[in-house]
């Protein structure tokens, strides 16, 4: 039975507010796969599991899977995901989940067809509320994967690429068309892989701060940095003279290298 005819058996309807869009194509599933470093020594989180084929093909391969849906009326078809021992799934929202209870064997994955609406909030819990974890597949909407990985001075630059290249390395794997998916998106979405620093300049302990700097900086784009940066540092063209830049300078024009050097200058003042 097909993924239309199935949930139409049951009586599901995917709810557009929850960001369902489930893969067609079951080629995709087994293409991220093939990316992910993922043993049978190992854990992986996935989050969102839909119709459950990404889930099954994370359960052969894994020592254990603890999966996270949120929609419980999705458990009908998901009835066949029990005969695997190796498999948690939870119907539970993973944004309001405490990871540190979870039991980790090996090293630690995150694997997800990310909800568009919901992108960064599921980003920023990944890597800054969970235990320590070795990659992150995420399938995400294609204009997010650009803001990701996008260079200074470009209109795809901001805070969330700063915040996230600081702590970790992005990889864009592939594009994936809407038309994989049902229901058919607005958007073509891009698998990427987040990979966290080893030794990364900000300390985990600092993490907050230097975001929220960053984020200050990109207050008002159009406006120059001494003038977002005016509610923090009293004397802000001295600030950015220690630093050797213009007091013309804008936020985006700054690489994620300098706006780390800044936030270290600034610990001092």
């Amino acid at each position: 039975m097909d993924l239309k005819k199935n949930l139409q058996a049951h009586g599901i309807s995917l709810k557009r507010s929850l960001g369902q869009n489930f893969l067609l194509n079951k080629a995709i599933p087994a293409k991220i796969i093939k990316f992910c470093s993922l043993t049978t020594a190992d854990t992986v989180i996935e989050i969102g599991v839909g119709a459950g084929v990404l889930t099954e093909l994370l359960a052969k391969k894994a020592r254990k899977v603890i999966a996270y849906e949120i929609d419980k009326k999705l458990e009908p078809i998901l009835f066949r995901l029990k005969k695997y021992d190796n498999l948690q799934l939870l119907f539970q929202d993973f944004l309001k989940a405490n990871l540190s209870t979870l039991q980790i064997e090996g090293n630690l994955f995150f694997v997800a067809n990310v909800p568009y609406y919901i992108t960064s909030p599921i980003i920023e819990k990944i890597m800054f509320d969970s235990p320590t974890f070795k990659e992150a597949l995420l399938m995400v909407q294609k204009e997010y994967a650009e803001r990701l990985l996008a260079k200074p001075s470009t209109k795809s630059y901001g805070a969330l690429t700063v915040s996230i290249s600081a702590f970790s390395r992005v990889t864009k794997l592939f594009d994936v068309s809407k038309k994989n998916f049902f229901p058919i998106p607005g958007v073509d979405s891009s698998v990427i892989k987040l990979e966290p620093l080893t030794s990364p300049k900000i300390s985990y302990e600092e993490r907050n701060k230097f975001r929220a700097f960053v984020r200050s900086s990109f207050a008002q784009r159009r406006k120059k940095l001494k003038n977002n940066l005016k509610s923090l540092i009293p004397d802000v063209g001295k600030f950015l003279k220690e630093a050797g830049l213009s007091e013309n300078i804008r936020a985006e024009e700054l690489s994620p290298e300098m706006f780390i050097d800044l936030y270290h200058i600034l610990k001092r003042w």
